[in-house]
């Protein structure tokens, strides 16, 4: 349904601008580009494109946007930049959390933190709290549970 919908817009976004073309064709009469009308028509045609694009990112939005597939089994939980194109990264998939290297083309994994944590929201992205803290508190963690065996 939400895909005919799309279908739809887009429909009505590549030939209105055509009909409307078309209207002023059969007008035929010379008039000045400067003129109040012309400037009127040139504002109503740009506010129907960003009506049309917001209609758009509307629907796009409502239908759920670009999400992967098992989204909730993987989380980020935070970065830290490193150089203009490098970074680490701590994200927990399902019970593990893992220490990435990303940089250019590649994603390295530089370390794997044993232990089991909870798949908690609050860890998630955008809490607050700082990635330098979340990853000391896991590397205690797994250096507490090794030194526990």
């Amino acid at each position: 349904m939400m895909r005919n919908t799309v279908k739809i817009l887009f429909g009505i976004a590549l030939f209105l601008p055509q009909l409307l073309v078309a209207a002023e064709v059969e007008k035929a009469a010379p008039v000045d580009p400067l003129s109040a009308s012309s400037i009127g028509n040139m504002v109503m045609g740009l506010a129907l494109v960003l009506v049309l694009i917001f209609a758009m990112a509307w629907v796009v939005r409502r239908m759920g946007g670009m999400q992967i597939a098992g989204s909730q089994r993987m989380k980020l939980l935070g970065g830290l930049s490193l150089g203009a194109r490098e970074k680490v990264v701590l994200v927990q998939v399902e019970n593990k959390r893992l220490v990435l290297g990303v940089a250019q083309g590649q994603v390295n994994t530089l370390h794997v933190l044993d232990g089991e944590y909870e798949a908690d929201e609050q860890n998630a992205v955008g809490d607050g709290t700082d990635f330098k803290d979340k990853l000391l508190h896991a590397l205690n963690n797994t250096l507490n549970k090794k030194t526990e065996k």
